[in-house]
């Protein structure tokens, strides 16, 4: 009788400790309502003081690397375009995260135009990771994502049947299925130090070598940079598995970015143009991200 009590707490115990289930705490799913309920609230009514006070010193748009700045930039744009906002962000599932809160919501926002319509801006899933501050939070990272493509993921490996390829990202790594205009299986692979990332994609160019992409794209990031910052570290041929392709590795800094060093790796298989970027940010996290990327590069096979 004793044995199975105690089995019975022990299971109890692994349940209640698991992140599933620590993400049911329903004090800590209505301080996350409740949180995202007053970002609403300042988006509708325009108080930029008031959303950015919800912003961690740190805070980082995923993938696009925008600041605060940045954002603060976005929104004064946006917020002056239209007479009313009307912004909804819905928490659908709220887990653990080292030590943030990863939520992962529906965000649609509406504006109104001069005529008085209102106008669909954006209607989208995201997810952000907040950082417990007191008695509420401070959102540290936010980016958009792709929730069909979150089954894709089986643990550290990443499945695109469409592609068709997949990879493997060290332990503690983030995997993010992404959107990206213009760019097939977008995915976002984000480091430990949730600044740093890579992020791979697929287009169909004909015509298009992998050589030409690198090259036009660094070309077109050196004139986006301050000239007293970009530096070309190398630029050359580079192999993905049984691939033929394309790198750079460079230091830049585009405004409201974050002064970053990125390597790029361009190859292509079977008429389609694979586009992997490779960012530490800040510049100087390289060393400590270098091997992780190169880590995920090596794994990466694409069927023919």
């Amino acid at each position: 009788m004793k044995s199975k009590w105690m089995g019975a707490v022990v299971i109890l115990m692994m349940f209640t400790l698991t992140p599933g289930a620590w993400a049911q705490d329903a004090g800590l799913k209505a301080k996350v309502e409740a949180f995202y309920a007053q970002k609403d609230s300042f988006n509708n009514a325009k108080n930029l003081e008031g959303i950015f006070s919800l912003l961690a010193d740190d805070y980082q748009v995923i993938k696009l690397g925008l600041d605060r700045k940045g954002l603060r930039n976005l929104l004064t744009t946006i917020f002056s375009s239209y007479e009313g906002i009307q912004r909804t962000d819905t928490p659908l599932e709220i887990s653990r995260y080292g030590e943030f809160i990863k939520v992962l919501l529906s965000s649609k926002m509406l504006g109104k135009t001069a005529d008085g319509e209102w106008k669909e801006l954006s209607n989208t899933y995201a997810i952000e990771y907040l950082r417990p501050e007191g008695g509420s939070f401070k959102i540290a990272r936010s980016g958009e994502i792709d929730k069909t493509r979150l089954n894709l993921i089986r643990g550290q490996t990443y499945s695109d049947p469409e592609g068709p390829f997949d990879f493997t990202a060290p332990q503690g790594w983030e995997i993010i299925p992404g959107v990206q205009p213009g760019m097939k299986g977008t995915v976002v692979v984000l480091a430990p130090d949730m600044s740093s990332m890579a992020l791979m994609g697929y287009l169909k160019i004909p015509g298009i070598s992998a050589q030409q992409a690198a090259e036009g794209d660094e070309t077109l990031t050196k004139s986006l940079s301050q000239n007293t910052v970009y530096e070309l570290y190398k630029s050359g041929p580079v192999k993905v598995g049984p691939y033929e392709g394309f790198e750079t590795e460079s230091r830049f800094n585009i405004s409201n970015t974050g002064d970053r060093h990125r390597r790029r790796v361009y190859f292509k298989a079977h008429g389609s143009l694979y586009v992997l970027c490779f960012d530490a940010i800040p510049f100087d996290k390289w060393d400590s991200v270098k091997d992780g990327f190169q880590s995920i590069l090596a794994s990466i096979k694409v069927e023919d």
